[in-house]
Order: C-alpha cells, then structure tokens, then sequence
C-alpha cells in the first residue's frame, strides 16, 4: 500500500504520503465537508457572497470601462520617472 501510496502523490498532487493519509481521514471522518472544510451550505454562502460587489466597488464590464477608467486615474508627480 505504501508503494501506491507514493505512486498517487503525483497522480493526486499531494506533497507526501503524510498529507494523501491525513485527506482520505477528512473524507473518511467528514465526508459531508467539502475540499475547502466548510458545509456544502456555508460554501455556497460565501461563494455567493464573494461574488457580489461591495458598496465601493467599482464593477468594469467591458474593455472600454476599463480603458476609460486608468485613463482618468491621477498619478501622483512624486511616482512619475523622469527622463
């Protein structure tokens, strides 16, 4: 078991076999968890929360809000090069 144990390290990306036994535990004594800890419920709470802007965010959807937008930051002298 050890051998495919190593063998799954880079099949599963796990940086030892420490860490593959410490995540087949998780799913084994957790497995209503998901890959992050979190409740399948909570995650989808924060996942939706994150996505929703802020009260000062400033939402750019197109290139040219984008373009528009650096175009009309100021940029302190003290930052400027000159040549």
């Amino acid at each position: 078991m050890y051998e495919d144990a190593k063998k799954a390290l880079t099949v599963k990306r796990y940086s030892s076999v420490s860490e593959l036994i410490r995540d087949a535990l998780r799913k084994t004594l957790y497995g209503d968890l998901t890959e992050n800890g979190f409740t399948k419920e909570f995650e989808d709470e924060v996942l939706a929360s994150a996505a929703e802007p802020r009260k000062n965010d400033i939402s750019l959807r197109t290139d040219k809000e984008v373009e528009d937008y650096f175009r009309h930051l100021k940029i302190p002298k003290r930052h400027l090069k000159s040549s």
